[in-house]
């Protein structure tokens, strides 16, 4: 049985939109643009989510320039992902 970590690095990989957007909108999606930010995110999950318990997950961003889109990790900043979760 694949661990919660597992799942969402998972996830996050397969992530992909293909529907057709308004003029002037695009996803952005940090796992795509940036090989790195997978690997980051990944570290992240397998240290702290490296088991099979039943979890809920919250999905969003930190909306700083820090944020989700450069961490790949919902709410983490990258000051926080070094000084609080111990992941350079």
């Amino acid at each position: 049985m694949k661990t919660f970590a597992q799942r969402i690095i998972e996830f996050n990989r397969s992530l992909y939109f293909s529907g057709v957007l308004p003029a002037g909108i695009r996803i952005m999606n940090p796992f795509r643009d940036d090989k790195q930010i997978l690997e980051i995110s990944s570290a992240f999950y397998r240290k702290f989510y490296n088991d099979q318990q039943t979890r809920h997950m919250i999905l969003g961003i930190n909306p700083g320039r820090f944020g989700a889109g450069v961490t790949g990790i919902p709410f983490t900043d990258t000051k926080r992902l070094v000084t609080e979760c111990g992941i350079s």
